[in-house]
């Protein structure tokens, strides 16, 4: 029964994994303005969020900022640094897709009662949390000195 969860689960991320690539923004940007959207971010915090490299949210925010959806806004904390924020139009476009996904999963819950779907949400991201907590953490690569540059 528990490998049946473990499949679901990576079915179900498969899915969504497919459902973001479909989108006409992509994963990674489409990932960066859902966080945008819930308030600043980091670019390194983002990137290791979405768990991509930091150049990927570099050319994420370039291309959502040619799309007039995010801004960078000097981080006051560190003035070699911005924060990713989402413009009012970002923060449409994010609820736009954010509607068109509840849509979507509504037409699949259409038989549940809406007690079922409470619980099973509430157990399912119980789930997630515990699964959550339980991630290896990786320790960064050591960044090695830059050969060109010591001489």
């Amino acid at each position: 029964m528990v490998w049946s969860i473990v499949r679901s689960l990576h079915r179900s991320a498969q899915v969504q994994r497919r459902g973001a690539a479909a989108s006409e923004i992509g994963p990674v940007a489409l990932g960066l303005l859902n966080l945008a959207a819930q308030g600043g971010v980091r670019p390194s915090v983002a990137a290791e969020e979405l768990d991509v490299p930091p150049q990927s949210v570099t050319r994420a925010v370039a291309e959502l900022e040619v799309l007039g959806w995010v801004r960078r806004v000097g981080d006051a904390s560190d003035g070699r640094s911005y924060v990713i924020e989402a413009t009012a139009a970002g923060r449409r476009e994010r609820q736009r897709f954010q509607d068109e996904l509840i849509a979507r999963f509504s037409r699949h819950l259409a038989g549940w009662k809406p007690e079922e779907i409470r619980r099973f949400a509430g157990q399912l991201d119980s789930l997630v949390t515990s699964l959550a907590s339980d991630l290896p953490v990786h320790p960064k690569p050591e960044r090695k000195p830059n050969a060109w540059r010591t001489r």
